[in-house]
């Protein structure tokens, strides 16, 4: 398979939106008032070993609940502590759509695929179930960053 067609079945397996939002409670009631809820935590709260542009940044912490929109999972996300994507995102635009994220069952390859088309790991995580994420530079055209999620043990 051609490297073009790899990143097109890589991107195929989209799933989910991720929104950064000020305040996770009230969120929340916000959507869960629209008819979209309820919400469970995710995978964003137990990240370990995130780096945040190539820094280990131990203190970076994120909150995150998800719930299903029919095929789609909906995301929010919370900066708590310590520099993130999510951080940088609130400061810089307010709330809003941050990134959408694809499952992969090879990170790794996903990323050598995506570095070599000059889309940078701006951010990546382990998570203590064996899973680990990475996002990409893709802010460029649209301001949405792109995530591939490679599940382990607890989200699927």
């Amino acid at each position: 398979m051609d490297e073009a067609s790899a990143l097109r079945k890589l991107w195929a397996n989209c799933y989910q939106v991720g929104v950064v939002v000020r305040d996770l409670k009230q969120a929340v009631s916000f959507y869960e008032s629209a008819g979209i809820g309820p919400f469970q935590e995710g995978p964003s709260a137990h990240a370990r070993d995130r780096q945040i542009h190539g820094k280990l940044e131990p203190d970076a912490t994120v909150k995150g609940l998800t719930t299903q929109i029919g095929s789609i999972e909906f995301e929010l996300l919370q900066p708590v502590a310590g520099p993130s994507l999510q951080r940088e995102f609130l400061d810089a635009r307010g709330e809003g759509v941050i990134h959408l994220c694809s499952h992969t069952d090879d990170l790794a390859r996903g990323i050598e695929l995506m570095t070599s088309r000059g889309f940078d790991v701006i951010s990546s995580a382990h998570l203590q179930d064996g899973g680990q994420f990475a996002y990409f530079d893709t802010r460029r055209v649209g301001g949405v960053i792109f995530e591939l999620f490679q599940p382990g043990t607890s989200w699927r």
